[in-house]
């Protein structure tokens, strides 16, 4: 039977650790936007199942992040955790299994998956862009130390790359700067492939400097 849990209750919520369970876990804010949650729930009716549940073996599962296609192609990332009971080398004394992953649904049957780059997924996956662009979706994502852009769709395994905190796109690419750099470093969008990089001033006339976290 699948069960669900209060927000207090979980293990995670929303990508993230429940401070309720692990404190203040944080994740640096990056550009981009929060999953949208009807978008969310789409997905869960799709798959056929609520956008958060327990299994019958303790393992959590939330929908974080979701993109649906004109042509009903559904892509999602999925968190899963479970506490694995008393460790010493855990935290708090205990040990959480956390997986993190990319799905990519046909609506077929097919549901293909890998799972995202982390330092650790226990620090939580922050989605902050997801959208089909024609055939091919992307995905931005923050965790603990890095942000990462996904392509796939068009392509399988995704490809994926490194970029900055501090990114936005427009005019068909994705710009991208970090702390203290001089140029703003470009990529093609969605192709992701990798274009010259500008200098600040630049960039700024094109309207491709990113808005900076770190003045």
């Amino acid at each position: 039977m699948k069960t669900l849990l209060n927000k207090i209750s979980r293990l995670f919520s929303q990508g993230r650790p429940n401070r309720e369970h692990f404190g203040f876990i944080s994740i640096r804010s990056s550009a981009g936007a929060q999953p949208d949650q009807e978008r969310i729930g789409t997905a869960a009716r799709i798959l056929g199942r609520a956008p958060f549940y327990q299994d019958d073996g303790g393992c959590e599962h939330e929908i974080i992040g979701a993109a649906i296609s004109e042509t009903g192609l559904l892509a999602y990332v999925e968190s899963k955790t479970k506490d694995g009971g008393a460790n010493p080398h855990g935290v708090g004394g205990r040990h959480i299994d956390v997986s993190i992953r990319i799905h990519l649904f046909s609506g077929k049957g097919s549901d293909r998956w890998v799972d995202i780059e982390s330092y650790n997924p226990f620090f939580g996956c922050d989605v902050r862009f997801f959208e089909w662009i024609g055939n091919t979706v992307v995905l931005i994502y923050r965790e603990k130390h890095s942000t990462f852009v996904y392509r796939f769709g068009d392509v399988w395994p995704p490809k994926h790359r490194k970029i900055e905190a501090d990114w936005l796109i427009r005019d068909g690419q994705l710009a991208f700067i970090g702390y203290k750099e001089h140029s703003v470093r470009r990529l093609s969008f969605p192709a992701l492939a990798p274009l010259d990089p500008l200098p600040k001033e630049e960039a700024a006339k094109l309207n491709l400097m990113p808005e900076t976290y770190w003045k």
